[in-house]
């Protein structure tokens, strides 16, 4: 096998186990989600009013994965992994003002506070990597 395809066979890999890494974390997601709906439904425990602001945790979940995905696939933090760290930090910010029905006058400023918790987080990881391996960045 020539390295060229043995390159794209490893890149193949690399994608697939991304995507099934992926798929469990989305699967078990929903099986809670219709644990709790269940739940919900037996009047075991009542939803919130915004039970649909879940549907934005998949999202941020999405984001985290993203940033493992990359993280693992290049050995240190890069700008995919810190921008998608950062966006999963703010979407987790908008599910929970949402979900606990806190008052998006008061709470909006937690949007800023997440996004420069996920700057300044990707900032010191990606230095910490890097210096980690004896890179520059």
């Amino acid at each position: 096998m020539s390295a060229t395809s043995q390159g794209s066979h490893d890149d193949w890999r690399a994608r697939r186990h991304g995507g099934e890494t992926a798929s469990w974390v989305v699967g078990v997601i929903l099986i809670l989600l219709g644990v709790a709906f269940m739940l919900e439904r037996a009047g075991i425990f009542v939803l919130t009013g915004n039970w649909w602001s879940v549907f934005i945790y998949l999202a941020a979940a999405a984001c985290f994965v993203n940033a493992w995905r990359s993280y693992r696939a290049k050995g240190e933090v890069r700008t995919a992994a810190g921008g998608s760290l950062t966006w999963g930090l703010v979407l987790t910010a908008i599910a929970t003002i949402f979900l606990l029905d806190l008052e998006w006058n008061m709470w909006w400023p937690a949007l800023l506070i997440a996004l420069g918790v996920g700057m300044v987080l990707s900032s010191w990881l990606r230095n910490m990597t890097g210096k980690s391996e004896g890179g520059t960045q």
